[in-house]
C-alpha cells in the first residue's frame, strides 16, 4: 500500500507542476495581451501573442463592460415578462441603466417614455397562423435576412410601398411575407420584431397579412445561443436577465415566434427559409405537420428523428442551401429534384433566403427565386397577380462598422478578470445547448 501512494505522489507533483508552469504561461502572455472595446466599453476582442502573430479571442460572448457609455436614444428591449397570472413585467435598458415597470396582464399596450421620445408598443393575442393560404392577393412583397437592421428594413417596406413615410401599414389587403433571419448580428432586434407585431396587426385591419417564417437565427435565438448577438445587446440584455431568458416562453416575444411557422404556402408558391430538400419532399410530411412540429418542439413534445431532420437539421426547411450551392453534407438540387419537390406540395415555385446571392434571378428554369441578395444587389421580390417580378429599390443592406478602442489587458484589473470568466462560463453555457436538435 505504501508503494502505491508513493507512485500516486510521484505522478501528482510532475502534473501539478506542469499545470503551475501552464498557468504562469497564460498569466504571462494574457498581461502582454491587448483587448478591443467597442465605443461603448464592452469587450469585443482579446489579442493574444504567439511569437510573431497575435491569436484573436472572441470576449463578445462575455456580456461585460469596462465603464460603459451607451447613447441617449439607444434601447434594448422591451422586454415583456410574464411573472403570473396576475402581473407582466416589463424590462428595458436604456441610458446605461435597466428599467422596469410592473402592470396587469389585462393590458394590450404599453409604452416607454425615453428622454423627449415616447414609445408605444402593442400586445395582441397570440395564435398560431394560417401557413396555407389558398388565394394569392393582388400583391405580395418578400424581405429576409435583415438580421436586426431596423432603419434598412424600414427603407424596404417603404420603398415597396408596404409601409408609409410614417411607418405605419400602407399594403391594403395585400400580404408582407418576411423570410426568416430578422435576428442576430445587428443592434436593434427587439426594434425589429416590435414593429412587425405591430404591422401584423395593421395588416389584419386592413384586410392583409404579415407572413413570418422563422429562420435557423431565430431557433438559435429562442434555443439561448447568444453566440451571433451584437456584443452591445448582449450586454445590455444581461444587465437585465440572461439572455435565454429574455426571449423564453415567458416574454410575450418568445411566445409570440415560438407560434411562426417554418413552411408557408400562398396560392402556388411554397416558402421558406432556407428550402425544402429532396430528403424532406420523400418523407411526405404536410406543411401542416412540419410546422406542428416545430410548435410541438418549442413545448418539449417528443418528435420522430425525421421531423426533427426537417425542422432543424442541415437538410430540414430553415438550413438547407442546396438550391445554390453543395457541400459536404448537401449535395445540390438537380431541376428534376426541384420538379418533383413542387409536385409534392402541389406548388409552381419555391422563395427561399438563408443563402447569399448576387443577385434575385430565376433559378431552375424560374421554379426558385432566393431573396437574399441585400447586401449585393438593391432588388426586391414582388408577386403580381401571381406573377413575380424583380423590381429595383436603390438599396442595398450594410452593415454599420463599430467604432472601437484598444487597451492593455491586466489580471490585475477586476473588469478584465470579470470579462475572462464570463466569457469561460457562457462558453460553457453554449456548449450546453444540443446542436441541431
Amino acid at each position: 500500500m505504501k508503494k502505491t501512494k508513493k507512485w500516486k505522489l510521484y505522478l501528482l507533483y510532475p502534473i501539478l507542476t506542469l499545470c503551475s508552469i501552464m498557468l504562469i504561461i497564460i498569466a504571462y502572455k494574457l498581461n502582454q495581451s491587448t483587448v478591443t472595446l467597442t465605443e461603448n466599453g464592452v469587450y469585443k476582442t482579446l489579442h493574444v501573442p504567439i511569437k510573431n502573430k497575435f491569436i484573436d479571442i472572441n470576449v463578445n460572448l462575455a456580456g461585460a463592460a469596462d465603464k460603459p457609455k451607451f447613447d441617449p436614444n439607444f434601447m434594448q428591449g422591451p422586454i415583456v415578462q410574464y411573472t403570473n397570472k396576475e402581473t407582466l413585467n416589463v424590462h428595458w435598458f436604456s441610458q446605461g441603466k435597466h428599467h422596469k415597470k410592473e402592470y396587469d396582464t389585462s393590458i394590450d399596450s404599453f409604452s416607454i417614455t425615453i428622454g423627449e421620445d415616447n414609445h408605444n408598443f402593442i400586445l395582441p393575442e397570440i395564435s398560431t397562423p394560417s401557413t396555407v393560404i389558398k388565394t394569392t392577393p393582388n400583391k405580395v412583397a418578400f424581405i429576409s435576412d435583415i438580421h436586426g437592421d431596423y432603419k434598412y428594413m424600414n427603407k424596404v417596406l417603404q420603398s415597396l410601398n408596404v409601409i408609409d413615410s410614417l411607418g405605419n401599414w400602407n399594403f391594403s389587403n395585400n400580404h408582407l411575407v418576411i423570410t426568416g433571419d430578422m435576428v442576430d448580428r445587428g443592434t436593434a432586434v427587439d426594434q425589429v420584431l416590435w414593429k412587425i407585431v405591430l404591422l401584423s396587426e395593421q395588416a389584419k385591419l386592413a384586410g392583409g397579412m404579415v407572413h413570418y417564417i422563422i429562420g435557423n437565427h431565430e431557433q438559435y435565438m429562442l434555443k439561448g445561443n447568444f453566440s451571433r448577438v451584437h456584443p452591445k445587446n448582449l450586454y445590455a440584455t444581461q444587465q437585465m436577465m440572461s439572455f435565454k431568458n429574455a426571449y423564453s416562453n415567458k416574454t410575450y416575444l418568445g411566445k409570440w415566434l415560438r407560434t411562426r411557422p417554418v413552411l408557408l404556402k400562398i396560392g402556388n408558391s411554397l416558402i421558406a427559409h432556407g428550402g425544402v430538400s429532396p430528403k424532406t419532399a420523400e418523407k411526405n410530411y404536410t406543411i401542416q405537420q412540419i410546422n406542428q412540429a416545430m410548435w410541438d418542439y418549442w413545448n418539449d413534445k417528443p418528435l420522430e428523428d425525421d421531423l426533427k431532420e426537417i425542422i432543424l437539421g442541415k437538410t430540414g426547411v430553415t438550413h438547407y442551401r442546396g438550391y445554390i450551392r453543395l457541400n459536404d453534407e448537401v449535395k445540390k438540387a438537380s431541376l428534376d429534384q426541384v420538379q418533383n419537390i413542387l409536385e409534392s406540395y402541389n406548388a409552381s415555385r419555391v422563395i427561399v433566403g438563408h443563402t447569399n446571392v448576387e443577385a434575385i434571378k430565376p433559378l431552375f428554369e424560374g421554379k426558385v427565386y432566393d431573396i437574399n441578395a441585400i447586401e449585393t444587389s438593391p432588388q426586391a421580390l414582388i408577386l403580381e397577380n401571381n406573377q413575380p417580378k424583380i423590381v429595383n429599390i436603390g438599396l442595398l443592406k450594410q452593415d454599420e462598422l463599430d467604432q472601437t478602442y484598444h487597451r492593455s489587458f491586466s489580471l490585475l484589473k477586476t473588469n478584465d478578470l470579470k470579462m475572462v470568466t464570463s466569457t469561460i462560463h457562457n462558453i460553457i453555457k453554449l456548449s450546453m445547448i444540443p446542436h441541431p436538435y
